[in-house]
């Protein structure tokens, strides 16, 4: 039986790939592009891994449009030359800019999302499989993908430990390949090898078929009992304590409480899946769940929107919020269908979260530009306001209220990380570097206090105090600009002939010989030692001198030192403009 249960699952692997052809080609395009960043570190590969991404779901989509409305080989392969094609626009549209940011990857991401959403949701149009079912389907399949791959993934890393440590030294990157054909390759196809062919064009299925289809639809009893006895009672307790709480701080600052926004968004969100994944089970709890709770949620993501609204007459709209609010109203059609309409209409929430998606993303009214518009529109009204913006030119002046000097902190930082500032002429680029900020309006950034950790601190060299620095005893001098958010930099160095490169993730140096890792400066660490010398400092607020700049780590084979001209920390960022000495042992 488990010979047969093999050979089975093993046929299901290759009728996926001859299922979707399109698809394994993408994927392989995907694991290639892998390789290569893996390989060489040095190229920005993300465009072109996220277009084969993009591809690859097209591709499925296409397939899955082509089982349910065609028949025809041509039509099929008008599909296949329409996906590849819109794969190629994504790949144009997303090529002008210079780096892959934080919009382009939003951006790709509600894209990926909606992708996800259509492939869960076309078989279900006009069929008598219902939108829920599919989304059974596709939960398991996903699970279960998780399940295999992760098994197969420790396992595997065991065996190159085990060879590594035992027979001979491994390259460091061989994991990182196996991981890669893992997730690249064997995952996606393992999922699609569960996913059912649904009844089609003329609704009729083989028998074998049919048995897939209902296997695959079919909630298992664990996951039943799991869903009923377990999450649906934990998600009632939840609506409890949110009820009440709504109940107790109705007024005052609840509309604006930045605690509320996120408890009610990951409300909505329980409440959804739960509904849809019991939506077919038919025991007392999970029949008053789908009774009760879609009508609970109408008004709690009234409350939601309402405050996510709210907030942006306080500190204008943000693509966080933007994306808050149509989720908001998009909950709250999901509330109404779940309430007033048949199971098998549920569908309907799928193209409404897709025509929501697609306009999020498509300008001018994309989170980002509307996020935009209406920051530099606060900004403006503020500085007018203040008697700051005359003749296309920002005028200084400290002698503002506290509330104004964040609004005006807070709205250009956005713009600022958003990398905005360029687009705006009365505006100078780099505003936060050394005190360009303090010379533009008159006043040091000032923010809200909303961690433990204070906010908004800066510190910079003081070149008239510190003129010379000594640099003996170091074989390299690096100059780089460290930002958390960035994980390109690959600097080659050679010494003595051999050669390094130093990299650096999201709170790290990484010195890199030949063959692997030799040594990890702790940039976070320092920093945080930076601004705790600042605090001790007697040459003012924010210009210090070497000495409190200069942070040293070392081990056995390397002596790093860094000597930050500037540094700023916002929140959980992290930037800084260093010197680095490097010190081979």
């Amino acid at each position: 039986m488990k010979m047969k249960n093999l050979r089975n699952k093993l046929i299901g692997l290759i009728q996926a790939v001859n299922r979707y052809p399109l698809t394994m080609l993408f994927l392989l395009a995907i694991a290639t592009v892998n390789v290569n960043m893996i390989n060489n570190e040095t190229e920005d590969y993300l465009k072109y891994l996220f277009t084969f991404i993009v591809g690859a779901l097209l591709s499925v989509i296409g397939q899955q449009v082509y089982e349910r409305f065609f028949t025809k080989v041509s039509e099929r392969v008008m599909l296949i030359v329409g996906s590849v094609l819109l794969a190629t626009g994504y790949y144009f549209a997303i090529q002008s800019a210079s780096t892959f940011n934080l919009e382009i990857g939003t951006k790709t991401a509600v894209s990926i999302f909606a992708l996800m959403i259509a492939f869960i949701w076309i078989p279900a149009i006009k069929s008598r499989v219902t939108f829920n079912e599919g989304f059974m389907s596709a939960f398991k399949a996903f699970f279960l993908t998780v399940l295999f791959s992760s098994v197969l993934a420790v396992g595997l890393n065991l065996i190159l430990f085990a060879i590594d440590q035992l027979l001979f030294s491994m390259n460091y990157k061989v994991n990182a390949h196996i991981m890669n054909i893992l997730c690249s390759l064997f995952a996606p196809i393992f999922f699609l090898s569960y996913t059912p062919p649904f009844p089609g064009k003329k609704d009729i299925i083989l028998s074998d078929q049919e048995e897939k289809v209902k296997k695959a639809i079919t909630c298992p009893k664990t996951l039943g009992i799991l869903i009923s006895f377990i999450i649906i009672p934990l998600t009632a307790v939840y609506t409890i304590i949110l009820l009440a709480y709504t109940i107790l701080n109705i007024r005052g600052d609840f509309w604006t409480n930045n605690l509320l926004e996120p408890m009610l968004v990951s409300y909505a969100i329980t409440v959804i899946l739960v509904y849809i994944l019991a939506s077919h089970l038919e025991d007392k709890f999970a029949t008053l769940f789908r009774k009760v709770f879609p009508k609970i949620l109408i008004p709690i993501v009234l409350f939601q929107t309402v405050a996510s609204i709210l907030k942006i007459s306080e500190i204008g709209n943000t693509y966080g919020r933007y994306y808050a609010i149509m989720f908001g109203i998009f909950a709250l059609v999901a509330g109404i269908v779940f309430s007033f309409f048949p199971v098998k209409k549920n569908g309907l929430i799928a193209s409404v979260l897709i025509v929501f998606s697609t306009i999020s993303i498509i300008p001018p009214v994309d989170a980002f530009t509307v996020a935009k518009v209406s920051q530099v529109n606060l900004l403006k009204r503020t500085l007018v306001e203040n008697d700051m913006l005359q003749n296309g030119k920002v005028v200084p002046n400290s002698d503002i209220s506290i509330g104004d000097k964040k609004t005006i902190t807070r709205t250009v930082s956005y713009l600022d990380n958003l990398n905005y500032l360029d687009e705006i002429d009365w505006l100078p680029e780099k505003i936060f570097y050394y005190d360009k900020f303090n010379k533009t309006f008159g006043f040091e950034e000032t923010y809200d206090q909303t961690s433990d950790r204070t906010e908004g601190k800066f510190a910079h060299l003081d070149w008239n105090r510190s003129p010379v620095v000594n640099i003996e005893n170091y074989d390299r001098l690096i100059h780089l600009y460290f930002q958390d958010s960035q994980t390109d930099l690959k600097i080659p160095i050679e010494i003595d002939n051999k050669p390094y490169s130093l990299k650096n993730d999201s709170e790290n140096l990484i010195l890199i010989d030949e063959k692997q890792e030799i040594f990890r400066f702790d940039m976070k660490k320092a920093i945080d030692q930076i601004f705790e010398n600042q605090l001790v400092s007697d040459s003012g607020k924010d210009m210090l001198t070497t000495e409190k700049l200069m942070v040293t780590q070392e081990n056995d084979k390397v002596k790093m030192t860094i000597l930050a001209t500037s540094v700023d920390n916002y929140g959980s960022q992290y930037n800084a403009d260093i010197f680095v000495f490097l010190k081979i042992k």
